[in-house]
């Protein structure tokens, strides 16, 4: 089964079909349901019934998928067929036939070694790129940005701090203007745990959180690179997996991985932690109440393996942010007070809250705060500053919906 967005927007009123960040979608057998606070507007695809309520407010949607990690995928695929296969003709247009054909041979290798070790997440990626029309390995190099020998653009700014209420998690994802409007919230259910990711349609998810009060957040980092492991893509998969923090860093420890990365956690008893990665200096802790980050290394095994005129270049502001943040540390106080201090325009344009700039063209593409005790998230679209976060229950992130004010 193939539904395309213009499938089922054809019958929309034209005020429902300005912004597609408002769907909320769920798989059940034989039934594709979007709920909403609008509209009821009912379809027949041949056998498949399925009714749509539209939100008119800015949300991201909401996919909850169902089945075997292969019917999972397949599911997601057929349901984003459209916008995967611009963003995968977008990917090879923008290297040219030479470095796509370069990131496959990479990829092939780092397939081959997923195939032996990671079988339920090749499921998964077969399963995309059956839904959606392509090949495994043109999904799975949409899925690894590592394959390239261009950097992907998308800086970020995240915290993690241990409060006497509880662990609290938060991250701004900047990506160029207009990836918000690609962004979904795909939620699914593996080894007893309802997994929920912020994710671009065909990949495995940016950032995430699950049902047993654990979350993550990551920044990229520009780093030494390796031509054998996995992408980061596929690490964020297996740590959503995990229950606690020390598990989380002990997988992260027990993987190969190909390029420079922080990560930042949290989980329900209100511990918090994080890493850096680099290829050659492995995994180094980063521990502390309160840990905040942006785009380049701060621990000194990881240092000396920057490609300081890379991040330079690509993220100019990190330094500026995290001065920002760190002087906003009193404010670290809880999920509100994350909210506001990720909400922050001091600096504009590139600030931690961050709008397009020439020298940094990218911009804050969604907010994301998990409390890891109440086991709730807040996500924004676009920039916090103006626009208000929403919250999602971890267990059923379909079953609350409720406007947060703004920070």
């Amino acid at each position: 089964m193939t539904v395309s967005q213009s499938a089922w927007t054809a019958t929309l009123p034209p005020e429902c079909r300005v912004d597609m960040c408002t769907v909320c979608v769920t798989f059940v057998p034989l039934k594709i349901a979007y709920y909403g606070r609008m509209a009821n507007i009912s379809h027949n695809m041949g056998e498949i019934c399925y009714v749509i309520r539209v939100f008119m407010s800015r949300r991201l949607p909401i996919v909850v998928l169902y089945g075997s990690p292969f019917e999972r995928g397949r599911q997601h695929g057929s349901l984003f067929s459209s916008p995967i296969r611009v963003a995968v003709n977008s990917l090879r247009e923008k290297v040219g036939q030479a470095g796509w054909s370069a990131a496959e041979k990479v990829a092939g290798a780092s397939w081959t070694y997923l195939q032996s070790h990671q079988p339920q997440i090749v499921a998964e990626i077969e399963g995309i790129a059956a839904g959606a029309g392509f090949s495994p390995l043109e999904i799975y190099c949409l899925n690894g940005f590592e394959f390239f020998d261009e950097p992907a653009a998308k800086g970020c700014t995240s915290v993690a701090v241990s409060t006497s209420a509880g662990a609290v998690v938060g991250q701004n994802w900047d990506a160029p203007v207009g990836t918000e409007e690609q962004l979904v919230l795909i939620s699914y259910c593996e080894r007893g745990l309802q997994c929920t990711m912020v994710t671009s349609p065909g990949t495995l998810g940016w950032v995430g959180f699950n049902s047993c009060g654990f979350a993550f957040v990551t920044n990229d980092l520009m780093m030494d690179r390796s031509a054998t492991g996995i992408p980061s893509l596929v690490a964020r998969r297996l740590i959503i997996r995990q229950r606690r923090v020390g598990d989380a860093i002990a997988v992260l420890r027990s993987i190969d991985h190909m390029g420079g990365r922080c990560y930042l956690f949290g989980d329900e008893t209100g511990a918090v932690g994080g890493v850096e990665i680099s290829p050659k200096a492995g995994v180094v802790s980063l521990e502390g109440p309160a840990i905040v980050h942006t785009n380049h290394p701060l621990t000194a095994p990881v240092l000396p393996h920057e490609n300081v005129d890379v991040a330079a270049a690509v993220y100019p502001s990190s330094q500026a942010r995290l001065l920002a943040l760190n002087r906003l540390r009193p404010l670290l106080d809880g999920k509100a007070g994350v909210q506001r201090a990720l909400s922050d325009t001091s600096g504009a344009p590139d600030a931690i809250c961050k709008s397009f700039s020439v020298s940094e063209p990218t911009q804050t593409a969604f907010s994301f705060v998990f409390d890891c005790r109440s086991m709730e998230a807040a996500l924004s679209v676009g920039r916090p500053a103006a626009n208000a976060y929403h919250d999602y229950a971890a267990g059923n992130p379909i079953r609350r919906h409720a406007d947060v004010r703004s920070a």
